[in-house]
């Protein structure tokens, strides 16, 4: 196979079946993909041999730091078209401007940590799904949440940013970690999904901010002095329901490896499904 001829191109409506076949193939292997891909298909590339489809990757948008992640059909394997996609990808990233790139795979799985050997990835941190099925939760009170608006950007990516950077500091993994800055372009995206993002108020001011993500509680964070007084029990148990208000039988989230959170969560029956390694790359 000559895979010299590799054609690569974004994913279009006429390929979105065939990806999902593909991704299908592998169920260990390309369920986080699948999902993503039912979430942000404007972020996946294709590469074809032929008329024939032989492996996908999801690139997000060249940043200061960017995501890659590339899987190839199991029939396609071990010819080097994975290390052809991933070059290509790179390659893309670092003409708009990345510096760092990040990658994962499910914890255990020695080949795919060879793999990312091979290509420069060095080990970043872990982080474990988790996930909670059963009753809404019986909250006793009407407790202080509302939707977020535009006007509490500026407190709600204060809060969010500042939690983040101290439990990053905390687990131990992210030397590099700083707290992250407004931006006008963060601040439309956030107004542009209000509708998935929820603020936690006392006597005015915002003490908490969350996001979801269809099922999945995408972040959740406190501000740092009001931590350890149960709002965030609260304020889990709100959005879990809302969850599943909504439809969705189960909810998802994701904790580093690490992260006292986690004790949160086991107490309010979440489960770990599986735990993922995340790499990095410097271009």
């Amino acid at each position: 196979m000559n895979i010299a001829g590799i054609r690569y191109g974004h994913i279009s409506e006429q390929d979105y079946n065939a990806a999902r076949e593909l991704l299908s193939s592998d169920k260990e292997a390309g369920e986080d993909l699948l999902r993503m891909l039912a979430n942000a298909p404007e972020s996946f590339i294709t590469a074809s041999i032929g008329e024939e489809l032989v492996a996908i990757a999801q690139v997000n948008e060249p940043a200061s730091q960017s995501y890659l992640s590339v899987f190839v059909a199991p029939q396609f394997r071990r010819r080097g078209i994975g290390s052809a996609v991933v070059k290509y990808a790179e390659a893309k990233l670092w003409e708009g401007g990345t510096g760092k790139v990040r990658s994962s795979f499910r914890f255990n799985n020695p080949s795919s940590l060879a793999f990312a050997r091979q290509h420069g990835y060095a080990p970043y941190y872990s982080s474990v799904l988790m996930q909670r099925s059963g009753d809404p939760f019986p909250l006793e009170e009407t407790l202080p949440v509302r939707l977020y608006t535009d006007e509490d950007y500026l407190a709600s990516q204060s809060l969010y940013a500042a939690a983040f950077h101290e439990m990053r500091v905390r687990v131990g993994c992210f030397p590099d970690s700083v707290i992250a800055q407004p931006s006008e372009k963060d601040r439309r995206a956030w107004e542009e999904d209000a509708e998935n993002r929820f603020v936690y108020e006392l006597n005015g001011e915002i003490v908490a901010y969350s996001h979801l993500s269809g099922n999945e509680l995408s972040s959740i964070s406190v501000r740092t002095d009001f931590q350890g007084l149960g709002i965030g029990r609260k304020f889990v148990m709100y959005l879990c329901n809302e969850i599943y208000r909504r439809g969705s039988a189960q909810v998802e989230l994701w904790c580093v490896v690490g992260n006292y959170a986690k004790h949160l969560y086991d107490s309010l029956g979440f489960k770990e499904k599986y735990r993922m390694e995340i790499i990095r790359k410097t271009l």
